[in-house]
């Protein structure tokens, strides 16, 4: 296998399906009626927050920076069972959405409380402000035991099967033993200590998170096209050539 010939396929992949992404927002206007209104609204904010995610883990990884690369590529994980989740649930996942805004809101709020106590200049110069602040935590106070919203949960609510690989692109996001090593190089003969700065990056590696990332990217194009009623031809042709490439890639996607 030529991992650093079969990098090259995935990148360029990874790229035509951007492209792809673009359409969805092209062609006829969408006729939304007001019920379907929000629903189809979040749907359309999903793959551009992806098609945003895509293109930056595309670039960090040409640029060697493949453990910032896998941090970003997790969130077209999360996308996609946002997506997931709204094709099952609709109006009950906004819903779902909405609680835990306003739970995090609140959360953050009374961090605010916590940390300036309303005491010394800083808490004098807001007290205008958290006046408001506290009649705002009053009048939404019926979100104060709201549940919050995980990627794990909304996976099941999705009725997605991917989340060990959300959990693996995941892994380098905290600094562990484990991640950390990727900086470090025994002492040399010398006995000097060397840490690199610009650790080598494997080709497989790269292969591996981009295949990863465009599973997650075409759940999400075809979870839209659903939502929305679009043609779902040019995804599906990506699907096959996606299909394809995975299996050239063998024993590097067994987990």
């Amino acid at each position: 296998m030529n991992e650093a010939a079969l990098k090259g396929e995935w990148l360029d992949f990874a790229k035509r399906l951007h492209s792809i992404g673009i359409g969805i927002f092209s062609g006829t206007t969408l006729n939304i009626t007001k019920q379907q209104e929000n629903i189809r609204i979040v749907g359309l904010t999903l793959p551009a927050r992806t098609l945003s995610n895509l293109k930056a883990a595309v670039a960090m990884a040409e640029g060697g920076l493949i453990v910032e690369a896998k941090v970003i590529a997790r969130c077209c994980f999360e996308n996609s069972y946002w997506v997931g989740a709204l094709v099952n649930e609709g109006d009950k996942f906004l819903g779902s959405m909405v609680h835990h805004e306003m739970k995090h809101k609140r959360m953050g709020a009374k961090t605010i409380f916590s940390t300036t106590g309303g005491q010394g200049e800083i808490g004098g110069k807001l007290q205008g402000a958290m006046g408001e602040l506290r009649q705002w935590m009053r009048d939404y106070k019926q979100y104060e035991d709201s549940p919050t919203l995980d990627p794990k949960e909304v996976c099941k609510r999705a009725q997605s099967a991917t989340y060990m690989f959300y959990q693996y692109l995941s892994w380098e996001a905290h600094p562990s033993a484990e991640t950390l090593n990727r900086y470090y190089d025994p002492q040399d003969a010398s006995g000097a200590l060397r840490i690199n700065v610009e650790p080598a990056v494997w080709d497989a590696e790269v292969i591996v998170m981009l295949g990863l990332m465009c599973s997650a990217v075409l759940i999400v194009f075809r979870g839209i096209a659903y939502l929305l009623g679009r043609d779902t031809t040019a995804v599906t042709t990506m699907e096959a050539e996606f299909q394809v490439l995975t299996e050239r890639s063998g024993p590097l996607f067994q987990f």
